[in-house]
């Protein structure tokens, strides 16, 4: 690739979550330069959520054009594949695992883990850490044939003459409110509650085994009243969560004194499961309440509608991941999605400084294939979400989530 071609155009993107730093790896390989700005102070400043699955056809494939598939298949976690779906009284009703399959579908490996590989895969010069956009500034080219922008940072910093802006900043992107939607996403209407058990192999060997090697999904019989999540990560944590339906405000309006965490966290939680699972088993209500000092959180689910679409076109400016299409965890897809836009968008780049196509013509292509995919996968979503909390019963959920498995529907 020629010395001109390469740097026809100048990338900027925002956020270096795994759908940021996937597009930036793809670049990487493409010799497109690129520059990142993320909120976070550091690489280690927010601590990592639990494992992610990632499949074949979409992350996996992002990982192959990045020319990290290798060392992805290094850290991946088979074992991890196992997962219990079980009924409160903690009844399994259904055991599988991908565990001996030579090329699994759907391998684990935790969040932090693949954060670094996909560290690993960027020049660690592309990014710039404790950058808080604040504004987008637009102004028009002197041959008036495309827009340059700047970007204005909370510390008070600006980076100047970008000709291409991708916001790759999250559900609450700055990007996408500033330029292309001031449309938020809704409340779906599931609240979650998450806990974090260290070392639980050696603390509590009874829950560890009820979780097993991976997930582990504790359901109502009649699938309406809540969902426990347990999920053992590779560092020997337990991460779980409680899915429940419930007002938006509930935390605030629950009647639970949640100041007093501080000083006596097992009670505070041990009120909240008899509010909320009271009928659940006692291993199911531990995952919850022996949570460690200082890793609970309450927080409400938001995410948009299938078939929704940006209302503002910009020139130049495009999003990815939850950034353009956060959705609620019920598929399991979001990750897999951002990694699958990075993909795409690279390959929209690569038109765009290679073959000389022109800039709103790639992105309409890209946004098109990336929205398509974002609608049917929130319809997969929401079907996830009926699964659980629609009140069909655990015993529809579970001849349905077999039929998954087995690769039947």
């Amino acid at each position: 690739m020629a010395s001109t071609a390469r740097n026809l155009v100048k990338v900027a993107i925002v956020g270096a979550g795994p759908g940021g730093l996937t597009l930036a790896a793809i670049l990487r390989r493409l010799e497109i330069p690129c520059s990142i700005f993320e909120l976070d102070a550091s690489p280690s400043a927010r601590v990592q959520g639990s494992m992610l699955d990632i499949h074949k056809r979409s992350g996996q494939l992002a990982l192959e054009k990045a020319g990290l598939l290798d060392v992805f298949k290094k850290h991946m976690r088979v074992d991890a594949t196992e997962m219990f779906i079980r009924d409160h009284q903690g009844n399994v009703h259904i055991h599988h695992s991908e565990e001996g399959e030579e090329d699994p579908e759907r391998p684990e490996i935790d969040r932090a883990v693949l954060r670094k590989v996909l560290l690993d895969g960027v020049d660690p010069d592309t990014i710039q850490w404790g950058k808080k956009l604040v504004n987008i500034e637009i102004s028009t080219t002197s041959e008036g044939t495309k827009n340059s922008f700047v970007l204005a940072f909370a510390d008070g910093t600006k980076s100047t003459e970008f000709d291409i802006v991708i916001g790759a900043d999250g559900a609450w992107s700055r990007t996408r409110t500033l330029l292309r939607s001031s449309v938020p996403p809704t409340y779906v209407g599931i609240t979650y509650l998450w806990s974090v058990i260290k070392d639980i192999d050696a603390r509590y060997p009874e829950l560890s085994e009820y979780v097993g090697k991976g997930s582990c999904f504790t359901a109502d019989s009649g699938c309406k009243r809540g969902l426990v999540v347990a999920q053992k990560n590779g560092d020997g944590s337990l991460k779980s969560n409680v899915n429940f339906p419930a007002p938006e405000n509930w935390k605030e309006t629950s009647g639970i004194d949640w100041s007093k965490a501080d000083e006596d966290l097992e009670g505070v939680l041990k009120q909240f499961v008899e509010k909320v699972i009271p009928e659940w088993n006692d291993k199911a209500k531990e995952l919850i309440t022996r949570c460690d000092e200082g890793e609970m959180l309450v927080r409400p689910l938001y995410g948009y509608p299938p078939g929704y679409r940006f209302e503002n076109k910009v020139s130049g400016v495009t999003l990815l991941g939850d950034a353009a299409h956060v959705m609620p965890p019920f598929a399991g897809v979001g990750v897999n999605l951002a990694m699958h836009d990075a993909y795409d968008l690279a390959l929209a780049l690569e038109k765009i400084v290679v073959d000389g196509v022109a800039i709103d013509t790639a992105m309409e292509e890209y946004e098109e294939t990336m929205m398509v995919r974002a609608g049917e996968n929130a319809v997969r979503t929401n079907q996830g979400g009926e699964l659980f909390f629609g009140g069909g019963g655990l015993e529809n959920t579970v001849v349905i989530l077999k039929k998954i498995f087995s690769g039947a529907a």
